[in-house]
């Protein structure tokens, strides 16, 4: 029998032994191999080690063309493209459509996403949905884009709803408030719009009108799905003149009420008017969520005062972090904003009177030596007379405006990009506006202009009123805009497919 026989036992505990190894020799080379792959690693035909990279890119509409430095790809969007390190121009194209391109740089290892080029259609065509008298007193359209308000100048009080959920045929309702909601004066009278309910069915209106030969302000809250249930949040909430008013929490249960006149900033509950909490000496405030609140003082949280400077803080919950000074001036110079994007907060503070905004990361987790230390801005933006900072609808980008001037922070890939806008801003607009989360919009010359985050592919679409921001499908498949009155032509509500016929 082998197993007694010693020298056999012996050959075959040797080729089992050498068996093993060469399985662990070629999981070694396999494991090797999907390394080296994983970083980009790949053998030519010739034999020679190059390094890959790696791009998803799609695109709205899809089935797109992709070209790279001018060579067709194999694939259509969306599609995931392996290409070698390199730069590349990266082209997006389709019949009917104008084209989308950027330069790409793609190191070994990378993986890259271009998920937002959007194409617009070579030939526009506008229609008017309806015409209009008269320029609308107020118009805005609700966060889900289903709806869009317009007041009707020779009526107040009176609306024109516009359903878009068919967005090629918008349906018209009217909408009226109710008598006792809103005070009719005999004189001039002007809306603006507050903001809307996260519901996208109430929405905060400022009412201004003249009484006698005093000019008074009201805020209404119009319930657009039931106008009869509109309420006068100035009776309500037994508001003064002085005081402004913003939602809490995008909810209508509570309110945010500020008096410019006493610097105080109160939290009221909605139902009974009670004050739910105050803080005081506040200049300017921004608010986001039911526990953040960023807000301009002239007396620190520390007792510390800056002859000529104002502080910045931030409220988190129960914590309160001063993070930073700023020039003292008119409470409209104090530019503020904050939001979360990818589980992180981004705070910015900026001063029209400054020569640069700051842009904070996590302050309420940064640990300071003491009082009298601030938390380390992320990024600091140089750019004199800061008007505006605004996130993309997804977060993803932050705009630091100036006029023309534009520096735009990318969290996601930790990019700044800083253009100065050829086309001028329209008044009374003042700043660009986003059209999603990588597109920012603005009127110049009477045309809607559109262009990516880093001011690539610019495209001027069609005639807009520059006092009205432009309205979108929920799909972005129609754009809408108020066109003004020119010549015998009258205002309009007009209506322009981004969708190519084919």
């Amino acid at each position: 029998m082998d197993f007694l026989d010693p020298e056999k036992e012996r050959r075959s505990r040797t080729k089992l032994l050498l068996g093993y190894c060469l399985v662990a020799l070629a999981i070694g080379i396999a494991t090797l191999v999907l390394l080296y792959q994983a970083y980009g690693y790949n053998v030519d035909r010739q034999g020679e080690v190059t390094q890959n990279g790696l791009l998803f890119v799609s695109s709205q509409p899809a089935s797109a063309n992709i070209y790279l430095n001018g060579h067709l790809y194999k694939s259509n969007t969306n599609a995931r493209v392996t290409v070698p390190a390199a730069k590349y121009i990266l082209k997006i194209s389709k019949t009917g459509y104008r084209d989308w391109q950027r330069p790409v740089f793609v190191a070994g290892g990378d993986v890259q996403h271009f998920d937002y080029p959007f194409l617009f259609p070579q030939t526009l065509k506008t229609t008017s949905v309806a015409e209009l008298n008269a320029d609308p007193s107020v118009a805005t359209q609700s966060p889900d884009k289903r709806w869009l308000l317009l007041g009707q100048p020779a009526n107040p009080g009176a609306f024109t709803e516009y359903d878009f959920k068919n967005p090629a045929k918008p349906v018209a309702t009217e909408v009226d408030l109710p008598a006792g909601s809103f005070t009719t004066g005999d004189g001039a009278q002007t809306w603006t719009v507050g903001e809307w309910a996260a519901d996208s069915r109430h929405v905060v209106l400022l009412h201004t009108y003249v009484s006698g030969a005093a000019t008074n302000r009201e805020y209404v809250l119009l319930d657009r799905d039931t106008p009869a249930d509109s309420i006068n949040l100035t009776n309500t909430l037994n508001l003064g003149q002085s005081e402004t008013l913003t939602l809490f929490n995008n909810r209508t249960s509570e309110f945010y009420v500020y008096n410019a006149a006493e610097q105080t900033l109160k939290l009221v509950n909605g139902n009974d008017a009670s004050v739910v909490s105050k803080l005081q000496h506040i200049l300017a405030f921004k608010t986001y969520a039911d526990d953040k609140i960023l807000y301009v003082t002239d007396q620190s949280p520390t007792g510390k005062t800056t002859p000529n400077l104002v502080s910045a803080v931030l409220q988190d919950g129960q914590q309160t972090i001063t993070l930073r000074t700023l020039p003292a001036g008119d409470p409209s110079s104090y530019v503020l904003n904050l939001a979360q994007y990818s589980g992180d907060w981004y705070v910015a503070v900026a001063s029209s009177n400054d020569t640069a905004a700051y842009i904070y990361k996590n302050p309420q987790d940064q640990k300071t030596k003491g009082p009298d230390t601030y938390p380390a801005p992320w990024r600091r933006a140089a750019l004199s007379g800061v008007s505006q900072l605004s996130f993309s609808s997804n977060t993803q980008f932050l705009a630091v405006e100036s006029g023309q001037d534009f520096v735009v922070y990318d969290f996601e890939n930790v990019g700044q990009y800083r253009y100065h806008a050829s086309q001028p801003i329209d008044q009374p607009q003042g700043h660009a506006v986003w059209m999603d989360g990588d597109r920012l919009t603005y009127v110049s010359n009477g045309k809607l202009e559109v262009f990516d985050y880093d001011y690539r592919n610019q495209q001027t679409l069609v005639t807009a009123n520059p006092a009205y921001a432009p309205s979108f499908a929920s799909d972005f498949s129609y754009l809408y805009t108020l066109r003004p009155a020119a010549g015998d032509a009258k205002a309009a509500l007009t209506s322009t497919s981004l969708v190519a016929k084919q």
